[in-house]
């Protein structure tokens, strides 16, 4: 009789973990993702830069610096290097003859042009495209990216799937909704950044947006840039991945190719996927002159995965003239990739950052800019990236956490908080613009990363 209770414990455990493993995805991204600090700031805005909750205020917490890990790293990130203030500050001396008082954190210039666009810090809101997810909140992230004057991006499969200025999806506004509820909104900064992949080129995208009435004051203006997809982290090589309702898929089977015939699908949705276009140097680099004939009013913009080539991408985005190279780490976020290519393609977002540190010391000064992508959301990794040479971070999902928590003010709480850490870093090195910031700001906690970046190892006992 117990061995038949073992038995059916047994069952009864395996039926729950069977449960919670269909759960992975959430599961995972709750455990590992840093929901906690940006769900703080979502809520509280600059307030949300302390540590404080509800049950542990001002005055009333015991806080320091955490030396714990909730798990042992299998990679390095961000995380392994630290910021290293000095002593002696000359530029706070200045600053202070400048304004005749005191310097605070507040006094710290964040404004940045990244890619051609006028921007109030150095912060993108990432090409999101067509899934439900980024689809439900593009509205409110766009209205809000705009009034906190951040540049916003428009992913792929957005006009295919959820319609160019109609809607073919209910609940889901069409491509033409996004771009103005961001454009609207605007003032002295900000701009769109506009992908287009393979099927988004099959329904003349960017001819459509590059002949848009509504568009062409933003066009004359140079607030609209358009993004080639070149990779992208979570599955670098791979090209697009994406789920179609198969009634939608039987509508342009003819113009795509799918694995299997969507009308003789047996379930409800289909999957489509599409490869990279750019094989060779040589497309890339032709790609990059039609765009600057065809759409001279426009920005060129590329994104990247983290290839083992990408230094090459680089420079001949450099000598053709693009206005931004974006470097995506393995760690970048996406609607959809598989498990494995997550798991073992590409390297990490720090590397990515040894190689945008790379490519300035090889000559690509500030007339392109360089962005870092791949789980970053704070105001350390602006100030990281920008003093190892990216122009600016490029950031996804802790704008869609933020507006799920509290819609639109929680966008703008997310960004004024990150931008009031950001400056406070920045005072903190005595610096008081975002340009000043450089390698000596930065150290490493691990030797190696150290050594490829070119920066001290903080345990070496050298200066």
């Amino acid at each position: 009789m117990l061995e038949w209770f073992a038995l059916k414990l047994g069952e009864l455990v395996l039926k729950v973990k069977g449960s919670l493993v269909t759960l992975r995805g959430i599961s995972e991204f709750m455990e590992d993702y840093p929901l906690d600090e940006i769900l703080l700031k979502a809520i509280k805005g600059s307030e949300g830069v302390y540590p404080f909750g509800e049950l542990a205020t001002y005055g009333a917490a015991l806080l320091g610096a955490t030396v714990h890990r909730k798990g042992y790293p299998r990679f390095l990130t961000m995380d392994d290097l630290v910021l290293t203030p000095p002593a002696f500050t000359p530029k706070r001396l200045e600053k202070m003859a400048e304004l005749l008082r005191e310097p605070v954190f507040t006094d710290v210039n964040l404004e940045t042009s990244i890619g051609g666009l006028k921007s109030s810090m150095p912060l993108v809101v990432g090409t999101m495209g067509s899934t439900d997810i980024a689809s439900r909140y593009s509205l409110v992230i766009a209205r809000a990216a705009a009034k906190e004057g951040i540049p916003y991006g428009i992913g792929e499969n957005v006009h295919t799937i959820r319609g160019y200025d109609r809607r073919l999806t209910r609940g889901h506004p069409s491509f033409k909704e996004r771009v103005m509820a961001y454009l609207t909104n605007i003032d002295k900064y900000g701009g769109v950044i506009i992908q287009q992949n393979v099927e988004d080129a099959y329904d003349e995208h960017w001819n459509k947006v590059y002949s848009d009435k509504d568009l062409e004051p933003y066009l004359d203006e140079g607030r609209v840039a358009f993004e080639i997809k070149v990779g992208q982290g979570a599955k670098p090589g791979l090209g697009g991945v994406i789920k179609m309702r198969k009634e939608e898929a039987v509508k342009v089977k003819e113009k795509y190719h799918f694995l299997e015939d969507p009308a003789e699908a047996r379930t409800a949705w289909v999957e489509r996927y599409s490869a990279p276009g750019t094989y060779t140097a040589d497309i890339l680099r032709g790609m990059i002159r039609l765009m600057k004939t065809s759409y001279p009013r426009a920005k060129v913009w590329i994104k990247v995965g983290p290839f083992r080539d990408v230094l090459e991408v680089v420079k001949v985005s450099y000598e053709e003239g693009a206005d931004a190279v974006i470097i995506d780490g393995k760690e970048g976020g996406t609607g959809m990739a598989p498990s494995v290519a997550m798991k073992e393609l590409g390297y990490p977002t720090v590397v990515g950052l040894a190689k945008i540190r790379k490519a300035r010391l090889m000559g690509v000064d500030d007339r392109m800019s360089l962005l870092l992508a791949g789980r970053l959301f704070n105001g350390a990794h602006i100030v990281k990236a920008r003093a190892l040479g990216a122009t600016a971070i490029y950031v996804g999902r802790p704008f869609i956490v933020a507006a799920m928590v509290k819609d639109e003010a929680g966008v703008r709480n997310f960004i004024e908080a990150t931008r009031v850490e950001t400056q406070m870093i920045v005072s903190a090195l005595g610096k008081y613009s975002i340009g000043d910031v450089s390698p000596e700001d930065v150290a490493s906690l691990n030797r190696d990363l150290a050594s490829a970046l070119g920066v001290p190892y903080v345990y070496s006992g050298e200066p």
